[in-house]
């Protein structure tokens, strides 16, 4: 069975470049911010929140990019737009899933924390 082929318009390819362009300056940012924090916290006595804060930023910002770039395939490629919507849809499945797997490992850190001070 042949699956029909479908192209996004000039409109709706607008709309998924300014996705991908966003997800990019917004991954690169993250990252940036990131390894400032990284080289800061190596040029004072850093310690390991700076390191993990840091550490996430670089990840987020790194996942960001790459869905952002999967999103752009759809607009720069012909006649495989829908697999290529797929793929960058699966991709940011995937950041948004470390992200709250780092969101649920953070609020077990505070609750062991916060258990630990108060007990």
């Amino acid at each position: 069975m042949s699956r029909q082929r479908y192209e996004f318009d000039t409109e709706q390819n607008a709309i998924i470049a300014g996705l991908a362009m966003r997800l990019n300056i917004i991954g690169f940012v993250c990252f940036l911010i990131g390894l400032a924090v990284l080289l800061m916290m190596f040029a004072r006595t850093g310690n390991l929140l700076a390191m993990l804060i840091a550490g996430l930023a670089i990840a987020f910002g790194a996942l960001a990019v790459y869905a952002g770039q999967a999103f752009r395939k759809i607009t720069t490629t012909q006649t495989r737009d829908i697999d290529h919507l797929v793929e960058a849809l699966k991709t940011l499945n995937r950041v948004y899933n470390v992200q709250l797997a780092a969101i649920v490992a953070g609020a077990f850190g505070v609750a062991y924390f916060v258990w630990n001070v108060w007990k």
